[in-house]
């Protein structure tokens, strides 16, 4: 056999080498990711990984671990997060309930008191008193509704619903309150407006709005309220001729308990446009405000025409 045939042979089982060796790396490549794929499915499903204790000093072994070692501390933490919501679920029962009860109870006594027969100071006296009740049941039932939402007790679920009906709930609910100062509350909504949402919170939310227009427009001003779908979200806004807001507090009014000087006269705690806020973030939406001091507010709810997937 001469040279050129010995170098032929060589060349021939050189390429059979590097294809097999090209043949064996995809395989392995397939292989790995097939198993990667698969236990990575298996940390978001909550399922069990593959120990691959086949391959325990190959890259997908030192990974694989890596991967258990996270799933289990995942695991461990969301007991501890589950134990933590279901303690504070309890205190906010055990304080909703120790505060509601009393408070009940003093607002019975006071209707009581009355229904006799008493002189006028005693009379003015306890319709002071009553107010301060209702101040201070407004105060704990909006703080308990606050702790329930951050910390996860109530879920924020949405299905797809008729928009128009929740916003004329939550009209319904502030109209005595916008006629006993002669405010014009008008409303341009379309008659079947189907978005996805959480019926109870959106509604919450839009009355918000709506019982901080009515508290900041002075008589004889006016109120809209309209909403229509864009190509990405829905929009609802709550329009007033109210004392409008200088630009530079714009962003701190979603903020907790935040409250403008010039009204810490009004009642209120400042928690009513942080939980639009959440609840709007809670939807995968957002909120905003265009503003301008004297000439009012445009307070806009934007929620996103697809639908977010449930917590």
């Amino acid at each position: 056999m001469d040279w050129i045939s010995i170098a032929a042979v060589f060349l021939l089982a050189a390429a059979g080498i590097l294809l097999w060796k090209n043949w064996k790396l995809k395989r392995d490549i397939y292989d790995f990711a097939g198993r990667l794929e698969k236990n990575l499915d298996a940390v978001m499903s909550g399922g069990r990984l593959d120990p691959a204790e086949d391959i325990e000093d190959s890259l997908l072994g030192k990974i694989n671990e890596k991967l258990i070692r996270a799933d289990q501390i995942w695991k461990r933490k969301e007991q501890e997060s589950s134990r933590s919501r279901e303690a504070v679920k309890e205190l906010i029962s055990d304080i909703s309930h120790q505060t509601r009860t009393p408070i009940a109870n003093q607002k019975i006594c006071l209707e009581i008191l009355k229904s006799q027969n008493l002189p006028e100071e005693t009379r003015n006296f306890l319709e002071k008193l009553e107010h301060q009740a209702e101040k201070l049941e407004f105060l704990f039932q909006n703080l308990v509704k606050l702790s329930r939402l951050e910390a996860g007790v109530i879920q924020i679920r949405k299905k797809e619903e008729n928009l128009t009906q929740t916003l004329r709930t939550a009209v319904q609910e502030v109209v005595p309150q916008a006629a006993a100062k002669g405010i014009a509350l008008g409303a341009r909504v379309e008659e079947n407006l189907r978005v996805s949402h959480d019926r109870k919170w959106t509604e919450e939310a839009v009355y918000n709005l709506l019982e901080n227009a009515v508290k900041y427009t002075k008589a004889g001003g006016s109120i809209l309220i309209y909403a229509g779908k864009g190509e990405f979200f829905t929009e609802i806004h709550v329009e007033d001729t109210g004392k409008g807001i200088k630009k530079e507090r714009q962003a701190q009014i979603f903020n907790r308990f935040y409250r403008e000087p010039e009204v810490h006269s009004e009642e209120g705690i400042g928690i009513g446009l942080y939980l639009v806020r959440q609840i709007a973030e809670g939807q995968g939406g957002y909120v905003e405000v265009h503003s301008e001091p004297g000439r009012g507010s445009d307070f806009c709810i934007c929620l996103p025409n697809g639908k977010k997937k449930e917590g």
